[in-house]
């Protein structure tokens, strides 16, 4: 007896895998039904392969094909990736009565994301402007300067219109708010402050997802970043919020395919601007008032800053970084932008005011010229002029690995790095 019941069990395993086998060669025919037996369960799989849900998708998912018994969780939800057709709900045998839908590898793309980092006053915020004139490519500014003042303060775009009134933005984030708790806004760039520090112990926990908090930012920035691409329609998103922390959680979003272009400025220039105050005027694209900064400050913070670029694109892969120095952009801005649409695998669209004339759109924060109609890209080296000699040398002294490395010691202040000709590349990969 016990022969016999578990040849009656193999036995019908052995059926099922042969009804599984020529399902897969069958042609559609039109629908039928059949009559099942009591004694003809229909077999539960755990997880059906064909589904996007799975950990691991084989390769015969990448086309179309059938999928013989049951949908899994997700597939019956409505949560998975993958597609529906009707199957003949007959099997060519006539003794199984298959799910009467199949499943269609649908592979999402990831959405490309131009992270550009840096210190402040390094270009950053042009080089944004520049690269939003390119089609299919939105340039959002300082991200990360949304949840934390922007929205709350009622700031200005830089369409001239405040954040909640804007065009682009009101709506965007009004979606993004729309089914998510009071205090989203405020609890989201609570989160966000503390991902941007340069050290921290606690992102050992956020990298290996061992924190709510985690796993909470990165659902939110990755929801965040869907919504700015389905509002503007574009397929690749710029952020030019500049510290490397924001880049390192950046990285872990799985569904973002994440390029780091690390902008460079010779820190005296930095210094030098540094010096200089700003009165307070939010109309004119200055959200609070600038003190000037001391140039042991400065120089400490434009090292650690672009060193941590520097780590930050050692763990991506070479392909998806690049180097861009601020002399090098400002006298060709095409050839700049033109190497950044190459390394994101974008053409390269002339615009048809010129390459060096630029036109901010909804930049939501960043450099105060973001607020003019239109920036006449040009070079700024009045520091060399004006900053004083001793100061100069000073920066030089405190921060000479990294001004070496850039080549600010090795050719003039005032023109482009050594050995480039007028269609030079911009690219400097990690080597």
């Amino acid at each position: 007896m016990e022969r016999a019941r578990r040849e009656g069990r193999f036995g019908h395993r052995d059926r099922l895998e042969q009804a599984i086998a020529s399902l897969a060669s069958v042609q559609h025919r039109p629908a039928g039904k059949i009559a099942i037996g009591s004694h003809q369960q229909r077999p539960r799989f755990a997880h059906d392969p064909m589904c996007a849900s799975s950990n691991t998708i084989p390769q015969s998912a990448i086309r179309p094909a059938r999928s013989a018994f049951g949908l899994c969780e997700p597939h019956r939800n409505g949560r998975c990736g993958y597609t529906n057709e009707t199957l003949p709900d007959t099997a060519p045998d006539g003794r199984f009565r298959p799910c009467a839908k199949r499943s269609v590898a649908v592979p999402q793309r990831k959405l490309k994301v131009i992270y550009i980092a840096g210190y402040g006053r390094s270009g950053t915020t042009l080089l944004d402007i520049a690269l939003g004139q390119q089609p299919g490519v939105f340039a959002a500014g300082e991200v990360t300067a949304l949840p934390r003042h922007v929205w709350k303060n009622r700031e200005f775009c830089a369409c001239h219109q405040r954040a909640d009134a804007c065009a682009f933005w009101g709506p965007m984030v009004r979606s993004w708010l729309k089914d998510r708790p009071a205090g989203a806004m405020e609890g989201y760039g609570r989160r966000l402050a503390r991902s941007e520090w340069l050290v921290d112990p606690r992102r050992w926990f956020w990298r290996f997802g061992l924190s709510r908090n985690a796993r909470a930012y990165r659902e939110e920035t990755s929801d965040l970043f869907g919504k700015i691409a389905e509002t503007s329609g574009a397929s690749t998103i710029v952020d030019s919020s500049k510290l490397p922390g924001r880049a390192s959680v950046l990285m872990s979003i799985g569904n973002i395919e994440l390029y780091v272009v690390h902008v460079v400025r010779d820190g005296r220039g930095v210094c030098w601007s540094m010096m200089k105050p700003y009165k307070r005027s939010v109309e004119a694209g200055l959200q609070k008032e600038t003190r000037p900064k001391s140039l042991w400050q400065t120089a400490f913070r434009w090292f650690t800053v672009n060193l941590g670029a520097e780590i930050v694109r050692l763990r991506l892969p070479r392909k998806r970084s690049m180097r861009v120095r601020y002399e090098d952009f400002v006298v060709d801005p095409a050839a700049t932008v033109k190497s950044i649409m190459q390394l994101v695998g974008i053409d390269y669209t002339a615009p048809r005011h010129g390459a060096d004339v630029i036109k901010p759109q909804h930049q939501i924060a960043g450099n105060r010229r973001r607020m003019d109609e239109e920036i006449v890209i040009s070079k700024d080296i009045g520091w060399t002029a004006n900053m004083p000699r001793a100061a100069q040398s000073m920066f030089g002294a405190l921060t000479a690995p990294l001004l070496l490395r850039y080549g600010y010691l090795r050719s003039p202040p005032h023109q482009p790095s050594r050995g480039r000709s007028s269609d030079r590349k911009i690219v400097e990969e990690v080597t």
